[in-house]
């Protein structure tokens, strides 16, 4: 997701499962395959039944392989009730998928053709945004990304040799420090710009995609981490961590190539799901405006900390600023 945005990264994952799992099948090997899911939606989160009812077809063969990041097995599985609910999800449904695979012929994506140029389409804008030479300097300066680093969580550090690169920092953080400053960019920047794209240039393609929202596993459940990511995404939130930019000429260059994209990618998911999100997903839209009003103030106090640890650099206002990361956190459910 790093390196090429969500839909790019689900895809490519998709298809290397399927072919992975027909190489078994020719071979008569087995394949078991091991999933880590993170607690994000930019690392593999989402509701375990839909995550494996998108799998392809003779991927699950009898059993499933899954790790889970910390952070959610404390919310899945410390509590009884929870726990036995979310074992039920996983072995119910990798029961259900292991049945119908095995009475179903492996057979390409319905979608092929038109996943293959969205992903197209979107790795291209995401790489526009990533690879913009004055990129790394908004990043850096917009969100606590230096406070995450200096946080003694997590069981590796935050950069791979300790350069200050994109190539080099490690995925949870820089997830993390997007889901911090409600930016969410990982789980939805490309999508708006690749489906627009769909819709001018191939409209019988556009018109198919549309189809296959309605009954695809796999893509259904693509655009619906996409909804949730865009539901966490507040305007607001993001001009305000934007502030901390130092350079007007940087930060309003990058801030406009995030605005088009966020109101390309609302207009275009309005459009195909033909609802806005508190229509669709009432109580998912009003749990997420529930807490705002808390996570307002957290923001701001948070904002207000970073530009005074980096202009004094004392340790005392540190431990503040991480306890602000680990409150916003909590609030927003998950890290990186």
């Amino acid at each position: 997701n790093k390196d090429g945005g969500i839909m790019a990264s689900a895809w490519n994952l998709y298809q290397a499962q399927s072919r992975l799992a027909e190489t078994g099948r020719k071979n008569h090997v087995r394949i078991r395959f091991f999933h880590g899911k993170g607690g994000s939606i930019s690392r593999g989160a989402g509701p375990t039944h839909w995550f494996i009812r998108s799998l392809p077809p003779g991927s699950v063969n009898g059993d499933i392989r899954v790790t889970e990041q910390g952070e959610t097995i404390e919310r899945k599985y410390a509590n009884k009730g929870n726990a036995a609910y979310n074992l039920e999800l996983l072995i119910a449904s990798a029961a259900c998928s292991s049945l119908t695979n095995e009475q179903s012929a492996m057979t390409a994506h319905p979608g092929e053709k038109v996943m293959d140029y969205l992903v197209e389409k979107s790795l291209e804008c995401y790489k526009e945004l990533t690879g913009d030479p004055e990129f790394l300097v908004f990043f850096s300066q917009a969100t606590p990304i230096d406070a995450i680093e200096e946080s003694k969580i997590g069981s590796r550090p935050a950069r791979r040799s300790g350069k200050k690169s994109l190539s080099d920092l490690r995925a949870i953080p820089w997830v993390f420090s997007w889901s911090q400053t409600r930016f969410n960019l990982t789980g939805w920047y490309g999508v708006g710009f690749a489906l627009e794209n769909l819709k001018e240039n191939k409209p019988e393609m556009f018109s198919r995609f549309v189809e296959l929202v309605q009954n695809d596993p796999f893509i259904r459940y693509l655009l619906t981490n996409v909804d949730t990511s865009l539901n966490a995404t507040d305007e607001g939130i993001m001009e305000l961590y934007s502030s901390l930019v130092e350079d007007p000429g940087i930060r309003e260059r990058m801030m406009h190539k995030i605005r088009t994209e966020l109101e390309r990618t609302r207009r275009l998911l309005n459009l195909i799901l033909e609802k806005p999100i508190s229509q669709r997903r009432t109580s998912h839209y009003f749990s997420t405006m529930l807490r705002a009003n808390a996570l307002d103030y957290l923001h701001h106090n948070q904002v207000r900390l970073l530009a005074l640890w980096r202009q004094e650099k004392k340790e005392e206002t540190l431990y503040s600023l991480l306890r602000s990361i680990n409150a916003i956190a909590n609030a927003m459910g998950n890290t990186g």
